[in-house]
């Protein structure tokens, strides 16, 4: 006796596989309802209106009045984020307050100091790019060749 086949998965709720539904004009108000439901994370509204998120893109680009909508998403969103900071300013979390100061107080000196350290917290070492004028014809002579020949081995591998 053979044995069965495993059974194939199914497809997605609403998706029978091959091509992706396409939308219509009469989707452009369940697509911007779908948006500001997802938060403007074009991924997920996508799989949420069961299309890819290629075929979401191109509607969003021939539709004027979504991108419009997908922008008044975004700023609501902003402002949302700057009223938790505001609320996190006000409740004392130092963290948001040394946050906002580095990034708004810079003009009163607000500012995040870093320092940079060499080795084993020694200087930082550099080196002076070398004035080729320094140089005597014969040490031009022996870079000019040493460039050549590394041409050269670039050109062959």
């Amino acid at each position: 006796p053979k044995p069965e086949p495993a059974p194939k998965p199914k497809p997605a709720e609403g998706n029978r596989g091959g091509a992706s539904p396409k939308l219509t004009e009469r989707d452009v108000p369940r697509v911007i309802a779908m948006l500001r439901q997802c938060g403007g994370i074009k991924t997920v509204a996508a799989e949420k209106l069961n299309v890819g998120r290629t075929t979401l893109y191109a509607f969003l680009n021939e539709h004027p009045e979504i991108q419009e909508a997908d922008s008044e998403i975004a700023d609501e969103l902003l402002d949302v984020a700057e009223g938790q900071v505001v609320i996190a300013l006000r409740s004392g979390d130092l963290q948001t307050v040394r946050w906002y100061l580095e990034l708004k107080g810079k003009d009163r000196g607000y500012v995040r100091r870093v320092e940079q350290t060499g080795k084993n917290g020694g200087p930082v070492e550099t080196q002076a790019r070398a004035n080729p004028k320094d140089y005597t014809d014969e040490e031009l002579d022996v870079l000019i060749a040493a460039a050549q020949r590394r041409k050269a081995a670039e050109a062959q591998g």
